[in-house]
């Protein structure tokens, strides 16, 4: 009699359990994303690279998110990834940019809005300058998280792009500013030549006008690339497992999630029923 009430006993409790996973509906979302620092010699693409989203209206912010109805910001004492993201801020290789975390309800993948971050480093960081993307966690034979992060690095203007761009502004050209150097020159020397031999050094100019030019052409066509630069894309979708860590990576950037079951205060349980 007590081996088929302790049976009995065991089923109920594997029964009451796999009714509470089931009926969980609520789940607090964290992550923390971080940037790769140090020498990096990557070339990323020329060409911005779109998000995954068509429409996003929703965004992540510590100070002006905006969120669907029934999402909730979490607060700092309920964030359970701050002693990761403080040994990040030690790292010598990784510099954490964001940490954030929010509170949904659980909803099928279609009806699941994507939430957005955009993340804009402070000057001379190394590593990538400025980071979009998108989140979301949805229900799709169990959690699904996808995610999707661009980084992008404008590569370093030379001298020589400096110049071309001033002088496409102005309408000038480079035969412009050789003229214009020559004048100036003749103006404030005395050049040492007479009428006789003022055809041999203008042709002499010529020739050293045509070297300049040709020595800035080969300069131009020297693309010394960046450390690194362009557009670069993290994107992933994982089924999650509750209470699991799970760390997204790319050689430029990373991101860590956390998805945990939302437990209701006793006073919140009592104001639901």
């Amino acid at each position: 009699m007590n081996h088929k009430f302790s049976n009995y006993f065991i089923g109920l409790s594997l029964l009451l359990a796999s009714f509470s996973l089931s009926a969980q509906t609520i789940f607090d979302v964290e992550l923390v994303f971080f940037k790769r620092i140090g020498d990096l010699h990557l070339t990323g693409q020329p060409e911005p690279i779109p998000l995954e989203a068509d429409e996003i209206e929703y965004q992540l912010s510590d100070s002006e998110a905006f969120l669907p109805e029934g999402y909730t910001l979490l607060n700092r004492t309920e964030q359970k990834l701050e002693g990761v993201y403080r040994r990040l801020r030690v790292s010598s290789d990784m510099r954490p940019l964001l940490h954030i975390g929010w509170r949904q309800e659980l909803q099928d993948k279609a009806d699941t809005p994507w939430l957005s971050f955009m993340i804009k480093d402070e000057p001379e960081q190394q590593g990538l300058e400025g980071f979009e993307g998108i989140i979301r966690l949805s229900r799709n034979q169990g959690l699904v998280l996808e995610s999707q992060v661009v980084g992008y690095k404008e590569p370093k203007r030379s001298e020589f792009d400096g110049i071309n761009s001033e002088l496409q502004e102005s309408g000038a050209t480079f035969e412009d500013v050789d003229q214009q150097a020559e004048a100036e020159q003749s103006n404030e020397l005395d050049l040492p030549f007479s009428s006789s031999d003022k055809a041999t050094q203008e042709n002499a100019e010529v020739n050293s006008s045509e070297q300049v030019a040709s020595d800035f052409n080969a300069e131009e066509n020297m693309q010394i690339p960046d450390e690194l630069s362009g557009f670069f894309e993290m994107s992933e979708t994982i089924k999650v497992k509750l209470d699991n860590l799970y760390y997204i990576d790319h050689p430029t950037m990373g991101l860590l999630v956390k998805v945990t079951p939302y437990q209701a205060k006793i006073e919140e349980q009592e104001a639901l029923n």
